[in-house]
């Protein structure tokens, strides 16, 4: 008799945890979903040839955020909240090392296989995995760093500071390449800086602030291009970019904050759709957008793992491709 359980459908068995779901990524070779969640802190990986859960491994803290370091499943890194960074390879965990502060966000760059480690600290920390040694950090101009990024196109690396300030540098250099107020271009002074997105050209970078603000920069100005207020004055979680698959060339912007997912046009700032998860789901922690795909994955504050099919926005994975007959 319950309404939203006939409605319901299974994309990946068992595709839900305990308690709640923390983080949400994709692997680059788009055959495998890793998943973490908390109460007790584990990573889930799921096999989308197979529809359903390939392993399940438990860490000793909860995971802050993890990078996928290779095409599949075989290696990845986790941050955790005791200030460890636990490296796993298709067997299982097999180093772990320290950071001096707690981190809040990682970032990877392929082409000098470093990893960066920003968080409660003006350093953002650099790892290279080449030679199994820490680099010398980058000394950044605010007390914390909320959230980093790497531009896939060209290796920029940018620092979402807790004083509202962008910071950009170029890896084969420790000198900051240009800061700025983002906060304030914004038109919002004083709110953090919570999460930041370079699209997949480079020219362009949205940040998200505290206040639920997201501005789109073009590197080349300092001011926004657009700004997108999600009213609800809860911090911006996640932001990603979508180019229309279907050739039109438009671009849309995902934004998310606790509340809410909104998908609205990059260059007008019109709306396209909202999605709500609802009560039910609780509080939205990550989202994952499927590349030149309208399917959205949302990690919330519940057992089950949101999923949301936009048709407009893309057509349906290949191993979920039962989704355009159904719509």
């Amino acid at each position: 008799k319950d309404e939203e359980y006939r409605k319901r459908i299974e994309l990946i068995q068992d595709f839900e945890f305990p308690s709640a779901c923390q983080r949400i990524k994709i692997t680059p070779d788009g055959q495998y979903i890793f998943a973490t969640g908390y109460h007790a802190p584990r990573v889930r990986v799921y096999d989308l040839s197979q529809l359903s859960m390939k392993f399940e491994r438990y860490l000793d803290a909860e995971i802050v955020d993890f990078q996928i370091l290779s095409d599949d499943y075989a290696k990845a890194v986790f941050l955790c909240a005791d200030r460890t960074l636990h490296f796993h390879a298709k067997f299982g965990a097999y180093y772990q090392v320290r950071v001096p502060r707690f981190g809040r966000d990682l970032a990877y760059s392929k082409t000098s296989a470093e990893l960066l480690v920003s968080g409660s600290a003006p350093e953002v920390y650099r790892l290279d995995l080449a030679e199994g040694r820490f680099m010398s950090p980058l000394q950044t101009r605010s007390q914390a760093v909320n959230a980093c990024g790497i531009a896939p196109a060209h290796g920029l690396f940018a620092c979402a500071g807790d004083d509202g300030g962008l910071e950009c540098f170029d890896l084969r250099q420790r000198e900051s390449l240009g800061w700025m107020n983002a906060a304030a271009a914004a038109g919002v002074s004083g709110q953090e800086l919570t999460s930041l997105r370079f699209d997949d050209n480079g020219l362009q970078m949205a940040v998200g602030t505290s206040g639920g603000v997201v501005a789109d920069f073009d590197l080349r100005s300092s001011k926004p291009l657009i700004t997108k207020d999600h009213m609800y004055d809860s911090a911006i979680v996640d932001i990603k970019f979508q180019t229309d698959p279907f050739g039109s060339g438009q671009r849309h912007v995902v934004s998310s904050d606790r509340h809410i997912i909104k998908i609205w046009d990059a260059d007008t700032g019109e709306a396209h759709t909202n999605i709500e998860p609802g009560e039910s789901a609780g509080e939205i922690n990550d989202v994952a957008l499927w590349p030149d795909s309208g399917l959205l994955m949302a990690a919330c504050d519940s057992a089950r793992i949101q999923a949301y099919f936009v048709p407009s926005l893309g057509p349906a994975p290949t191993w979920c491709n039962f989704l355009e007959n159904l719509t």
